[in-house]
């Protein structure tokens, strides 16, 4: 009695969790004129993850975390609105107990082989993210 119970817990479905998460990308005078004028574009890399959840018999990594994928976005040096998360549609989330972002912008190398941005990070999960668009403000570095 106590396995079927136990069975039934570990095949309820995991609680909602959004997945998507908008972010809002923003440049300082000194950047925008900088990557513009030089034809540099910007990276958008978003990698997912989570503890896995009880249960969970995927594999996970070094630290004993689940990956859940990734998406990357190269984009010209305007301020702009994106959304992230839509590969996480099918990626499996019920197998974390949250599913995590780190969103990190560089600039792309095309046109300079150093990273010329410093930029903001969004980095926890995706639920409490999802509420509030995600302010990236980016500047040269150094600036």
């Amino acid at each position: 009695m106590k396995a079927l119970i136990l069975t039934a817990l570990l095949a309820a479905p995991a609680t909602a969790q959004e997945t998507n998460v908008t972010l809002h990308i923003s440049f300082d005078a000194a950047s925008a004129t900088k990557l513009q004028e030089t034809g540099e574009m910007v990276i958008i890399s978003s990698y997912f993850w989570g503890d896995p959840a009880t249960g969970n018999v995927l594999p996970v990594n070094e630290m004993g975390q689940l990956y859940l994928g990734g998406e990357q976005a190269t984009v010209w040096p305007n301020e702009q609105t994106i959304s992230i998360g839509h590969s996480l549609a099918s990626a499996p989330v019920g197998n974390v107990e949250a599913p995590m972002v780190n969103v990190n912008v560089y600039s792309a190398r095309i046109t300079s082989e150093d990273n010329l941005l410093d930029c903001g990070i969004v980095d926890g999960p995706t639920d409490a993210l999802s509420k509030t668009t995600q302010d990236i403000t980016c500047k040269l570095i150094g600036d």
